[in-house]
């Protein structure tokens, strides 16, 4: 997620947004990491420092004179919601209040702007069920822009609102890592200490997968790729608490060495690597933007409230047309080499890393320029 905050920085300092912005989370990052010991608090606060100031969101009413804009993810779902609602126990608001804006006057939600969300996991009873669909509902149809990052959630918008213009949004990664000027948004400049393009890059952390069968794939991966393999440190076990299944039990030789690369880094290595191999939605979001195909092999899902039916990692490969870099699992180990074999013909052959730059491109200047328009109509607005 440290990609899409800095995103939002950088969307709003190119749109001359940024001056008088205020950024609120509704959490505080001292609770999210409370229960750490105290060198993985710190070690986690100081690789997530992405430079700004947040305040936290406790009252619909420090929006009231504000455009707010929603940045990513799965800030309106009724899933989400109700998984933070524990957390405002100490506030008079309740994640719908401050998320939906639903006890907020009708001009503060019509200047909302929402970029980057998901409804990927609503069925119709969260749509017409008591409590959250009035607001969610009141939310979408007179906010200024909502801009879903998928077509499912895209879908329910327009079964919610037939005669609407709706355009696909993107995820707010995508938004960053697409542009051939994504280094920009690191004014001190980038870290290519780990970066090497005679490599595959590997990383594991959101599938349900025997060690064996990922081992498997390695040997294949570096095989077919004539390339070796290596683990790409990529995230702590706040956001990925089942890392430590697969670190270090791959036998694979760390990427950083041990150290404990920031983004600027990690971006720099993904951009360089031959091909990533994951089950991980944002680094492989992130590597195709960058212009390195990622192979994902999906796993089981982990038991959570979120993905139990759809799978967004499945959703964003089949909507950009990258299904044949998806595979369900690697306990089948004819279809792994076939899928791994495959895999190495289409990086060769370039295109289909080309066929999604190209048409994500086009989706990021027309959502940068929706986006803008929006903000600075709501502004004038306020």
């Amino acid at each position: 997620m440290l990609a899409s905050q800095i995103a939002a920085k950088w969307f709003l300092a190119r749109h001359q947004l940024d001056d008088g912005s205020t950024y609120f989370r509704v959490v505080p990052m001292s609770e999210r990491v409370a229960h750490l010991n105290p060198d993985e608090r710190t070690a986690c606060l100081q690789r997530i420092d992405d430079g700004i100031d947040y305040q936290v969101l406790r009252h619909p009413d420090q929006l009231s004179d504000a455009t707010p804009l929603y940045w990513g993810d799965l800030l309106h779902m009724r899933q989400y919601l109700d998984s933070i609602r524990g957390f405002l126990r100490a506030t008079d608001a309740t994640p719908e209040d401050l998320l939906l804006l639903q006890s907020s006057a009708m001009e503060v939600v019509q200047r909302a702007v929402s970029f980057g969300t998901t409804f990927l996991y609503h069925s119709a009873g969260d749509l017409v069920g008591e409590g959250f669909s009035h607001g969610f509902l009141r939310f979408v149809r007179n906010a200024k822009l909502v801009l879903p990052r998928d077509m499912v959630s895209l879908a329910q918008l327009a079964a919610i609102m037939p005669q609407a213009i709706s355009l696909p949004g993107l995820d707010a990664t995508q938004l960053f890592c697409s542009g051939t000027d994504w280094r920009e948004a690191f004014p001190e400049g980038t870290d290519s200490s780990i970066a090497s393009s005679d490599v595959v890059l590997c990383y594991f952390a959101r599938g349900v997968h025997d060690v064996a069968d990922l081992r498997h794939a390695i040997t294949l991966c570096s095989k077919d790729f004539d390339r070796p393999v290596r683990w790409l440190p990529w995230g702590d076990r706040l956001s990925f608490p089942h890392v430590f299944r697969y670190e270090g039990q791959l036998d694979l030789e760390d990427a950083a060495q041990g150290t404990k690369p920031r983004l600027s880094a990690l971006l720099e290595a993904v951009a360089s690597a031959r091909c990533i191999l994951t089950d991980t939605y944002h680094v492989a979001v992130i590597a195709w933007s960058l212009g390195t195909p990622a192979m994902l092999v999906r796993g089981e899902h982990w038991p959570n409230d979120y993905n139990a039916v759809i799978d967004k990692r499945h959703i964003f490969y089949l909507q950009h047309g990258l299904q044949d870099m998806f595979l369900t699992t690697a306990r089948d180990h004819g279809a792994l080499a076939s899928f791994i074999r495959k895999a190495a013909v289409i990086v060769a052959e370039g295109d289909v890393v080309g066929w999604y730059k190209s048409t994500v491109s086009q989706k990021v200047v027309a959502c940068e320029q929706r986006l803008a328009a929006a903000l600075l109509e709501g502004a004038k607005s306020g």
